[in-house]
This record gives structure tokens, sequence and C-alpha cells, in this order.
């Protein structure tokens, strides 16, 4: 029975230590392997220039968007990204909204919301210079693939060769 309890004790030290092991913290290791994915992947180089796109897909109500790239000196200097209604109409103020009127007042907020988190996706593309380095923003999904498809059109044409 003692060798038992023992090889029990054992077994759930050692489950406790790996557990343990895995949650520490090694900044040390993960700096290092940040420098050398940062090393090892190519900048990308962009040609002088206005670069603009109309998306190629639709949101999820038929709604479109565009985007106006400005690249200086090989790198994208701004961003300013447009998202449509589906009449083509801008989304403002007054999207959301039913025949002019909020006729709820949950779901204006989560429209407006959207219009405001979306508003973060051009000056983020400009902080990392790579659009695969702007992340999703939570309320703005939906423009998020809008934004993605309508930059990827625009970073092709300002591809440098």
């Amino acid at each position: 029975m003692k060798k038992i309890s023992l090889r029990i004790f054992t077994i759930t030290l050692a489950l406790a230590a790996f557990c343990f092991a895995g949650c520490s913290k090694n900044e040390g290791t993960a700096q290092q392997a940040g420098q050398s994915a940062q090393a090892v992947q190519p900048t990308v180089r962009y040609k002088d220039g206005v670069y603009k796109a109309v998306s190629g897909i639709k949101d999820d109500w038929g709604g479109n968007a565009e985007v106006t790239i400005t690249v200086k000196d090989g790198k994208i200097t701004d961003c300013e990204f447009l998202s449509y209604e589906k009449d083509g109409t801008l989304k403002g103020e007054d999207y959301g909204k039913t025949d002019g009127v909020i006729k709820n007042a949950g779901l204006y907020k989560i429209a407006q919301n959207a219009i405001k988190n979306a508003e973060k996706y051009g000056p983020k593309l400009v902080e990392t210079q790579q659009l695969d380095k702007v992340d999703a923003i939570a309320g703005a999904t939906v423009s998020y693939e809008l934004f993605e498809n309508v930059v990827g059109i625009a970073l092709k044409q300002a591809k440098a060769e």
C-alpha cells in the first residue's frame, strides 16, 4: 500500500511540476524568438504614390468599402478606409437607423460602435506597415473582412518590383 501511495504521490508531483513549468514566464526565449522571426520576415517596399481601391467583396448586408493609401519614401504614411451601405451611402451617424429613425437603440449602438472601431484599421496599418499585422477589432469584424480585401487590392498596386 505504501508503494502505491508513493507512486501516486510521485506521479502527482511530476505532473504538477510539468504544469507549473508550462505556465512559467520565459521572456528571454520569447524575445529571442521574436527577434529571429523579424529577421527572417522580409520588409515590403512600396512605390510612392496614392493608391485607391474598391472592395471586391460585399459585407453581410450588401455594402462595400474603399481605401486610399498614401505611400511616401516606400512606406505607408496614410490609410483612409471608408465603408458604404448597400445603396452607396457612406456609413455615418445614420447607419443603424431605419428610415432615418432609431427604432432599435441596441442595434443602433452596435452599428455606431462598428463604425468607430473600423476607423482604427487605417492608423493600425500605418503603424505596422503590414496588412497581416492588423488584427480584427471586436465589434468591427465584418468591416475587417472588407478592410483586408480592399487594402490587399491597393497594396498589390503599390508593391515595388
